[in-house]
């Protein structure tokens, strides 16, 4: 077991001794957002966090640095993706297929699925 799953381990072992400590919470979820890079179990324990302890600043502020990091990391799966779908879109005209109708099909369906993951995180 390496250093990273032993404070992991500890962490658990914390939260389970002691489910009403906020700062347990919010410090699981920076670890996990620093060092297991595990965005989604961090904002589910900064939730948790925020549920005991409402009004701290740094728990919010933590919050919303996990927030823009996983907003960061849409936005690149987002980049890629529409750079896939140029690329169809530049095969489809050199290879003689260029009908405008197809092309504004992909651009629609490529506007369509980068905007569609966006409304998976606006539910909080």
């Amino acid at each position: 077991m390496n250093k990273i799953e032993r404070v992991e381990k500890e962490y658990k072992k914390a939260i389970k001794v002691n489910p009403t400590n906020s700062s347990l919470y919010n410090d699981y979820a920076v670890f996990l957002s620093k060092y297991r890079k595990d965005l989604e179990s961090s904002l589910k324990y900064l939730n948790l966090a925020l549920k005991l302890n409402p009004e701290n600043k740094i728990f919010k502020s933590n919050l919303n640095k996990i927030i823009k990091q996983q907003e960061i990391k849409i936005q690149r799966r987002h980049n890629i993706f529409l750079l896939f779908i140029i690329g169809v879109m530049l095969w489809i005209g050199y290879e003689g297929y260029t009908n405008f109708l197809n092309l504004l099909t992909l651009f629609v369906l490529a506007q369509t699925v980068l905007n569609y993951p966006k409304t998976l995180y606006n539910d909080n």
